[in-house]
Parts: C-alpha cells; sequence; structure tokens
C-alpha cells in the first residue's frame, strides 16, 4: 500500500508541475503581448530601432516538460528586421499629429515678448494680430491683462482711439479686471486721437463710467485726463480736474502744469492769457518749470491770443496786484519806444544806453514780481511778437530761463526764431545768443529760418543759410528744398533748384512743386503754371489735394476776373484785357483740361488704415 501511494504522489506532482508550466508560459505570453500593444501606440518608439529588437518575434516552449522557472525567451534571429529597417518608407509609414500640437500654447510670458518685440518695430497691426488672431482663434490661448494693457497703451500712443476701446470692451467681456494703467492708456488714447469730438465723447463717457464704479483715478490717471480734456478743447473739465487734484491732497508737478499748458494752446482764441494764469499758479505752488514748460509757453505765444480785452485786462491786473487796470485806457507810446519799434530795439544793442533804458520800462508777466510796464496798450498786442514783450521779450525770456537753472535746448531756440520780430537783425542776435549759450544748430532751424526770410521776401539772405549750413556741416533734407522754393519767382529759378534737387539725390515732391505752383499762380505767370504741371507728369508724381485745389482756385479767380472786367468794375488790374494775358490763360485752359485726365490724384488715406490693412502672418517662435 505505500508502495502505491508514493507512485501516486509522484504522478499528481508531476502533473501539477505540467499544469504550473503551461499557466506561466501563457501568462508570459500575454504580458508580452500586451508591452507590444503599448509600443506600438507610442510614436518614439515607432520611430526608433531599439523598439524593433524589442519586439522581435518569440517561441513558447512547446515541450511540456520545460523547467518551471522558464518564462520563454526572445529569439537571437535579427535578420529580417534589420532588412525591414533598411526599406524605403512608405506612405502608410507617416505619422500625422494632433493638431492641438501644431498649434501649441506658449506660456503667457513668452506672448508677452511676442508682443512686445513687434510694438519695438513699430508693428503694431501685427501686434494686435498675436492677440486676436494667434491667440484668441487658433491657439485659444487665454491672455491676461498685461496683454491688453501693451496693445491699448500702443494703441493710445498713435491715437487709435478706435481700436483702443475696442480692445476695453473685449477685456471687459472676457471677464479680465483692469487695471488703472488700463484708464490711462485709454485717456491718452483719447487725447492723442485725430479726431478731437469724437475723443472727447469718448473721455466723457470713460470719466463718468470710472466714477459709476467708483474708480479711484491716481495722479497718472489725474494727468492723462487732464491731458485728453485738454487736448480735446474742454478748458474747463481740464482745469476742473486740477481744483479736484488739490482737493485730494495730490501734490501738483511740472508735469500737471505742462498738460494745462497743452490744454491752453487748444484755445487759438483766448489761450495765452490762460497760460499767464497757468504760469502764475505755478509760481504760487513753487513748483520749478521744466524746459518743456519754456517750449510749450512759447508755442502758445505763437499760437494763440489774448481773447477778451476785458478778461485780459482783469487777468494781467490779478497778475500785477493792480485793480486799476480795468478802468485804465493804456495805449501804445508813439515815440521811439513804440511797441512795433520795441523788438527791433531790444534785440540790437548798438546803443547800451537805450537798451537799459528799455529793458528797465520793459513788461515783464515771467518774473517771480511781474511788471507790466507802462508801454503797451494791451487793445494793441495780436502779433506773436508783441506777446512775446509781455514775457520780456527774447532777452527776458532766457534770463528767467537761466534764473530756474533751465539750460535752453534748439527747440528752445527754433520756437523763438518763430516769435521775434521779422528782421534780419533780431535774427543775428537770436544767433549770438545760440553761441552764447553753447547750442549746437540743427537743420530744422535752418528750415524755419529760410522760411521766415523767403515769407518776407529777402531771397537772397534765405540762399546764404546754406552756408550757414555748411559752417556747422549740416546736411540738408527735402524739407529745405521745400523751403527754398518759395523764393523761385520765376521758371527759371524753378528749374535751377529742381537740378539742385537732383544733384543733391533728391526727388521733387508733390509739396515742392505745390510751393512753385503758389508763387506762379500768384504771379500769374501762365508759363510757370504749365511748367509745374509738365512737371507732376514728367516725375509720375500724384498731385494731393492742396495743388488741386490751388490749380482750381486760380482757374475760378481769372474768371471771376474777367467777368467784373466786362461789367466794368473798378479795382481790376488792366493787364486781365491784354491780348498775352488771354492769349495764355487759353492755353493754359487747353492744356488743363488735358492734364486733369492723365493725371492721377493721390488719395487721402485715413489715419487707420494703416492698422486695419494686415496681412495674416504665421509667426514662429
Amino acid at each position: 500500500m505505500k508502495i502505491k501511494n508514493t507512485e501516486k504522489m509522484i504522478v499528481i506532482n508531476r502533473f501539477l508541475r505540467q499544469l504550473i508550466n503551461i499557466k506561466s508560459a501563457s501568462s508570459n505570453y500575454n504580458q508580452l503581448c500586451y508591452k507590444n500593444v503599448r509600443c506600438v501606440s507610442t510614436v518614439k518608439d515607432l520611430q526608433s530601432k531599439d523598439f524593433r529588437k524589442r519586439t522581435e518575434t518569440f517561441s513558447i516552449n512547446a515541450e511540456q516538460n520545460i523547467d518551471a522557472d522558464t518564462f520563454g525567451t526572445l529569439t537571437e534571429n535579427t535578420e529580417i528586421n534589420y532588412k525591414l529597417d533598411r526599406l524605403p518608407p512608405e506612405d502608410d509609414d507617416k505619422i500625422e499629429y494632433d493638431k492641438d500640437e501644431q498649434h501649441k500654447r506658449l506660456h503667457i510670458s513668452e506672448y508677452h515678448k511676442i508682443i512686445q518685440e513687434l510694438i519695438k518695430q513699430h508693428k503694431i497691426a501685427d501686434a494686435i494680430d498675436i492677440l486676436e488672431t494667434r491667440m484668441l482663434k487658433n491657439e485659444k490661448a487665454k491672455p491676461d491683462y498685461y496683454v491688453y494693457n501693451l496693445l491699448i497703451g500702443t494703441c493710445g500712443k498713435v491715437g487709435y482711439i478706435q481700436k483702443a476701446f475696442h480692445l476695453f470692451n473685449q477685456m471687459k467681456k472676457s471677464g479680465i479686471k483692469t487695471t488703472p494703467a488700463t484708464y490711462t492708456c485709454l485717456f491718452n488714447a483719447c487725447a492723442n486721437s485725430p479726431y478731437k469730438d469724437d475723443a472727447l465723447k469718448r473721455a466723457k463717457k470713460l470719466h463718468n463710467l470710472m466714477s459709476l464704479k467708483s474708480i479711484e483715478p491716481n495722479i497718472y490717471i489725474y494727468h492723462a485726463m487732464i491731458k485728453a480734456f485738454g487736448r480735446t478743447g474742454d478748458l474747463l473739465t481740464a482745469f476742473s480736474l486740477v481744483d479736484e487734484m488739490l482737493t485730494k491732497k495730490y501734490k501738483l508737478k511740472d508735469e500737471t502744469f505742462n498738460f494745462l499748458l497743452q490744454a491752453c494752446i487748444t484755445d487759438k482764441e483766448a489761450g495765452f492769457r490762460h497760460a499767464l494764469l497757468v504760469w502764475r499758479k505755478m509760481i504760487q505752488k513753487r513748483v520749478r518749470p521744466s524746459l518743456y514748460t519754456y517750449n510749450l509757453l512759447l508755442k502758445c505765444t505763437r499760437e494763440c491770443s489774448l481773447g477778451d480785452e476785458f478778461e485780459t485786462r482783469k487777468v494781467i491786473g490779478q497778475i500785477i496786484d493792480d485793480p486799476h487796470l480795468l478802468t485804465t485806457e493804456s495805449k501804445l507810446e508813439e515815440s521811439n519806444t513804440s511797441e512795433k519799434d520795441i523788438p527791433n530795439t531790444l534785440l540790437c544793442n548798438d546803443n547800451e544806453n537805450n537798451l537799459a533804458l528799455i529793458e528797465e520800462n520793459r513788461p515783464n508777466l515771467l518774473d517771480v514780481k511781474p511788471y507790466f510796464g507802462n508801454i503797451v496798450g494791451i487793445s494793441e498786442i495780436k502779433s506773436p511778437e508783441e506777446r512775446l514783450i509781455l514775457l520780456g521779450g527774447c532777452s527776458g525770456f532766457l534770463k528767467n530761463m537761466k534764473s530756474n537753472k533751465i539750460k535752453p535746448d534748439i527747440k528752445t531756440f527754433t520756437q523763438l526764431l518763430e516769435v521775434i520780430p521779422s528782421t534780419l537783425s533780431a535774427e543775428k542776435v537770436l544767433l549770438k545768443e545760440i553761441s552764447k549759450n553753447k547750442v549746437n544748430i540743427d537743420i530744422d532751424f535752418c528750415n524755419i529760418l529760410i522760411k521766415k526770410r523767403s515769407l518776407r521776401f529777402d531771397y537772397e539772405e534765405a540762399k546764404n543759410v546754406l552756408s550757414l549750413i555748411n559752417s556747422e556741416n549740416l546736411s540738408v533734407d527735402i524739407v529745405t528744398f521745400g523751403v527754398l522754393a518759395l523764393g523761385c519767382k520765376n521758371k527759371n529759378e524753378a528749374k535751377s533748384l529742381i537740378k539742385i534737387i537732383a544733384d543733391h539725390g533728391f526727388r521733387v515732391n508733390s509739396e515742392i512743386l505745390g510751393t512753385m505752383l503758389a508763387q506762379a499762380c500768384y504771379h500769374f505767370n501762365f508759363g510757370y503754371v504749365v511748367y509745374v504741371m509738365n512737371m507732376v507728369k514728367h516725375e509720375e508724381i500724384k498731385p494731393n489735394k492742396i495743388f488741386m485745389d490751388r490749380l482750381k482756385r486760380f482757374d475760378n479767380t481769372i474768371k471771376d476776373l474777367m467777368k467784373k472786367r466786362q461789367k466794368g468794375e473798378k479795382d481790376i488790374p488792366d493787364f486781365i484785357q491784354s491780348y498775352y494775358f488771354k492769349e495764355g490763360y487759353r492755353k493754359f485752359q487747353n492744356f488743363y483740361k488735358k492734364w486733369l485726365l492723365e493725371v492721377t490724384v493721390d488719395e487721402e488715406l485715413h489715419p487707420w488704415d494703416q492698422f486695419n490693412n494686415c496681412k495674416k502672418k504665421n509667426f514662429s517662435v
């Protein structure tokens, strides 16, 4: 019995070993198949040769007496796979990537860098396209407030107000929180917009929105608001904002007053009077003016008037603390120190005693202790040089700058050139002041000097400025030839200038030819007019609207004069009835009709077209 039981146990053990061996081999097979499937689904493993070696065909020992500890072996034969690797690729071997991988999202900081770089290159349309096309449409990336502030601020700098507010509305719809910088940029867009009426409406709505949302402006928003309302002509709001700043204990800076001066410049009728009040308030607050402040004051002197005489007397009376000025009827003295002679005498120091006498009586409303003098009648102050007298004249203005430790730059002297009397002696003294202050002359100053001399018909002195340009080692530009064209009184002089322009490597443009046309029309020189019109065709220039309007106005003027002459009206020049005039006008009319059919007028582009016509591009990172 013991022997039989032992034999039975041996048989059972052998059977169990075989059963375990089969199950182990089957389990090993399933595991390897599972690994094989996972490897096939991996793109990187499909592209590597090592993967094929790891997934070579394998076999399981079919013998039942295999050792239970053996789980199978991989075949050592790799010859077939080696040959497969050497075969050329087929169409089925190409792997299609997911579209999300093609438009992979970047980190938000990467978008910041791309937009900043495009803005530096002045590619504003492309920078906007990064947000609207690449981020929002293609890559479904969510922008942050910094992206919007970047683009709104850039649009604000160039006055692209429509897009700036569109981005602002887009920002609110996306649930992105606005920041103080957002409102600063929007008000800057209003300030720089070429369309002042629309900008003023938007600025008011934005201001009301901030009030409704109880958004407290900081000093930067206040400055942007003052600039926006000031430049759009709402001086009342601009000045009230400064009062609001004082109520909230904000410290006024020179920037604050600079923005107020910009507001004054928009009022051409009474801006100079407002500027005097701003300057006096600046002194009262003990705010030191900057170079920019003085330059703005000169611009206001050149472009703006004093306005109503009664209000002007009231303001000047407040400045000099003289209430009797309202009832005093000041008149200009008809002596050597008359108003028109003062500027020349002030700038010519041939007689030092006379100069000292005039300086003693000269008004100066810039000083800490302003002095009005007794030689200026308010009702007669109309020209820029007369307004400059109220500021102490050229020498008094520069003296005030020196007292505030401000050194004038070439822009200061360029603006002074435009407000001093249009005399050769005044210009020479100003050139001495430039040399005294060790300021380098630039080509813009020389261009203004040529223009000033040409406008008073001093063409020889205007040409002499070219020697000044050469002595200062400056290079002429196209504007130089534009102002020199003011002195071309006939066709021969125009031909000579066009030759000089070509010798310097420049090409005549519509503005230069328009200046020559103005001279030709002024002198009723038909040959000169036709020559300019022929140059437009020869140089293939598109005449602008100003050029075309001048030609049309010239034609209508002659027709009106001839009609008045036929009616027998007086004060009509006799040459209108001469044969040469009538024959010249007949030839001009025939040429004018043909010329209109042959030229293409330059269309005036909308200032925002440069941002709308954007070609969609794929940007690489």
